[in-house]
């Protein structure tokens, strides 16, 4: 039979095994998700080079090249958001345990498209942006 000390370590692990939730997917595929309308604002600007903005916002989705050398950049990024809150109870008695997990998640799902304009000479001449979140 069990020590005393073997059976409260083996109730504590149960105990403790069972108050986590398991983690939800999130949008981690490796895109930077710097891009947010603040960002194209406060730190695009006409005259900037390919290279400048490329730092700052990362690689474009789509890449047009127009008449007389222009290009147009197309940024398009989606970001989900989820909150969660958990909240557990658990009693443990001398032979086992048994325990109760409540979870609710809550998400959100931002879209942000950004195009930048490039004149002849390969410097930033427009740029617009669509932000939308639901």
């Amino acid at each position: 039979m069990p020590t005393r000390p073997t059976l409260l370590f083996v109730a504590s692990l149960f105990l403790s095994a069972g108050c986590s939730v398991p983690s939800l997917p999130s949008d981690t595929n490796g895109q930077s998700t710097a891009l947010t309308a603040g960002v194209v604002q406060r730190e695009i600007h006409k005259g900037m080079t390919g290279g400048e903005v490329a730092t700052i916002l990362g690689s474009p989705n789509i890449v047009t090249t127009g008449p007389e050398g222009t290009e147009v950049w197309v940024y398009d990024r989606s970001f989900t958001q989820v909150e969660t809150a958990n909240a557990g109870t658990g009693v443990w008695f001398i032979v086992g345990v048994t325990s109760q997990n409540a979870a609710v998640a809550r998400s959100s799902q931002t879209t942000i498209t950004v195009v930048v304009k490039f004149d002849a000479a390969k410097k930033v001449n427009d740029i617009a942006f669509h932000q939308s979140q639901f």
